[in-house]
């Protein structure tokens, strides 16, 4: 994932169908815990027979913005089983299922952190890419809420100095340009929604590629 950023479009309930109105995004996102279906991979199937976009799989835990309310022991195998499907799976840095998940599956990792209340200082922020590397991420994401416009800063120059493929994103009112500046600054993938927001400061797709447009 060097080189142009990828535009992902978040689909949940009714992704076979809503898919048809992703077709300016580059890859799909699957929020497999935001499903109403007891049956999540049939979901995953049918969207995979819908698109050749590159699909995206994961199943948020409920302490990074997530609904999944089954046991982990479920997530780990439903998110291994996804594995078959989807070209990569997503699972959290701090998750206890994570390296199961991860030596389990062929596909790449996606690994990820997200905090919706604060800013991690600099020297957290490097600890958490660096664990990222270390377990085996294809592409480290790390979602974090600003606090003042200089954290934006702090996050474009992060990204400038990543030597490995990095997905960053500034969550909330106070980061929602940064879904089209980040790309410009190497973020690997900007995250942008369909049907209804599944984070803050998230725009839609339209408005997300149109912004991109907009800067070039």
């Amino acid at each position: 994932m060097r080189g142009r950023s990828a535009v992902v479009a978040v689909l949940a309930e009714g992704a076979e169908r809503l898919v048809s109105q992703a077709e300016q995004a580059d890859m799909i996102e699957l929020r497999l815990d935001l499903l109403s279906t007891s049956h999540p991979l049939e979901t995953l199937k049918a969207l995979r027979q819908a698109t050749a976009k590159p699909i995206i799989a994961t199943a948020r835990h409920k302490n990074e913005g997530g609904r999944f309310q089954a046991s982990e022991a479920e997530r780990r195998d439903l998110l291994i089983k996804a594995d078959a499907y989807a070209d990569y799976v997503d699972v959290e840095l701090l998750a206890e299922i994570r390296d199961a998940v991860i030596s389990n599956i062929a596909k790449p990792a996606i690994v990820s952190y997200h905090d919706f209340e604060a800013m991690p200082d600099d020297i957290e922020l490097a600890g958490i890419y660096s664990r990222m590397k270390q377990a085996g991420a294809a592409i480290a994401k790390i979602a974090v809420t600003p606090q003042e416009k200089k954290d934006n800063l702090r996050i474009l120059h992060f990204l400038l100095e990543a030597d490995a493929p990095l997905c960053m994103i500034a969550m909330g009112d106070l980061g929602r340009h940064m879904r089209a500046l980040a790309p410009l600054y190497g973020s690997a993938l900007t995250y942008a929604y369909v049907a209804e927001s599944t984070a803050p400061g998230q725009m839609s797709l339209s408005e997300l590629c149109q912004a991109m447009r907009l800067l070039g």
